[in-house]
């Protein structure tokens, strides 16, 4: 059995979402949804949000790079809020932002290789903000030229 290093007190309890950036996000939705069976919980001009289970994958345009895909950050959920700043910080791990919104609480670190992570806390797990959205029609293909 491999030796185990000590747990921070992060209070991680698992995967909240992945954020992917992707080159076609018509083409990418089409498959999650239809061949991997995720449900549409959220879209905009830029985004797909994607449930399966109470674990969200959101596509992102890769806008900046076309040529540039693959994950934008990965968040994990916490168990708890109070003192998590503080946590993170003895532990010595950069916090490159903060956000507030309505239904969660995030910090932003800074991890290996530019790795982006999020550390996410909602009073309810399993709800997502975009799940009270009905999801709008598909985006359509660009035409070529």
């Amino acid at each position: 059995m491999p030796a185990r290093t000590a747990p921070r007190e992060f209070g991680l309890m698992g995967f909240d979402h992945v954020d992917v950036k992707v080159k076609d996000r018509v083409k990418a939705r089409r498959f999650f949804v239809e061949q991997m069976g995720m449900d549409v919980i959220g879209e905009g001009p830029e985004h797909t949000y994607l449930l399966f289970g109470d674990q969200v994958l959101g596509l992102h345009d890769a806008r900046d790079d076309p040529g540039l895909s693959g994950i934008d950050h990965i968040a994990f959920r916490v168990s708890e809020w109070t003192g998590l700043r503080s946590r993170v910080g003895r532990a010595r791990v950069v916090i490159t932002g903060e956000k507030e919104r309505e239904d969660s609480r995030s910090l932003y670190l800074r991890g290996p290789e530019g790795l982006r992570i999020e550390l996410i806390w909602r009073p309810d797990p399993h709800t997502h903000t975009h799940s009270h959205e009905p999801p709008p029609p598909p985006p359509q293909p660009e035409e070529e030229d």
